[in-house]
């Protein structure tokens, strides 16, 4: 997904409605869930992998220690590790994208709220 230069960005963000603001942030939302589904699961799979990787180096003359250090330089082991980090990066990544959308609408929601109460003065 390619997303447009920074500046173009910033001034379609400043010229969004509230309603515009909220369906955005729903969408980050939503895929910030999968995201951190997504490095839950490669979590929740990282002692199966590492087990698999042991079970490659157990011939029943190795010590346990040296099973462990082979596993854990494994290629096919490291290589699940960098996804795990990408997945967690690409969700964290997304959490901040969030929070930042619920973030300004608050600020809008509190300057048009601001407005209103400084026409009413007037």
């Amino acid at each position: 997904m390619t997303r447009p230069p920074l500046n173009d960005q910033k001034r379609q963000i400043d010229h969004m409605s509230l309603e515009e603001i909220v369906h955005l942030a729903n969408k980050v939302g939503m895929e910030y869930c999968d995201a951190k589904r997504k490095s839950e699961r490669l979590e929740l799979l990282k002692p199966t992998q590492r087990a698999k990787a042991m079970e490659k180096y157990d011939d029943g003359k190795r010590s346990e220690a040296k099973i462990k250090r082979l596993a854990e330089v494994d290629q096919e082991y490291i290589v699940f590790l960098e996804e795990l980090s990408e997945a967690k990066s690409a969700s964290e990544k997304l959490r901040l994208r969030y929070e930042s959308f619920k973030n300004l609408f608050e600020a809008r929601r509190s300057m048009l709220s601001y407005q209103k109460a400084e026409m009413k003065l007037l």
